[in-house]
């Protein structure tokens, strides 16, 4: 019963109503990207860092992550593009923070879900195992 009250919120006219589905539609694909855009290891630290210290430079995110200084910056090329993070730049420094609350919204909602379900994603064979 309470899983029909759950299905029924998610039918009608909500925000993502109006999206075609499928493979070929052009707005699914477009919100894939969106979600793409947290679906890496290095880019979500990135954002997990940048939530929980605030600006931060991309040697401070290399020593923290441990990662090449080259692969760091791809990231956060992405993230800037996707309009995750924001730069400001000042001398010879760059310097990084999260360009939106709402990055912050879904990080805390992607937590809220882990901890709900960590058992059943440990558990599942079907989503890649890239990480």
């Amino acid at each position: 019963m309470e899983g029909d009250l759950v299905q029924k919120d998610l039918v009608g006219p909500e925000p993502l109503s109006g999206i075609a589905v499928g493979r070929e539609s052009e707005e699914m694909c477009t919100l894939a990207k969106l979600f793409n855009g947290f679906a890496n290891s290095t880019r979500l630290s990135i954002l997990l860092l940048l939530v929980q210290r605030g600006e931060m430079k991309v040697g401070e995110l290399v020593e923290e992550l441990g990662a090449p200084q080259p692969r760091v910056s791809d990231h956060l090329r992405c993230l800037a593009w996707c309009g995750y993070v924001r730069v400001r730049r000042q001398g010879r420094n760059a310097y990084y923070s999260v360009a939106d609350e709402r990055v912050m919204r879904i990080l805390e909602l992607g937590e809220e879900l882990l901890q709900d379900n960590v058992e059943h994603l440990e558990a599942c064979d079907d989503i890649e195992q890239g990480c």
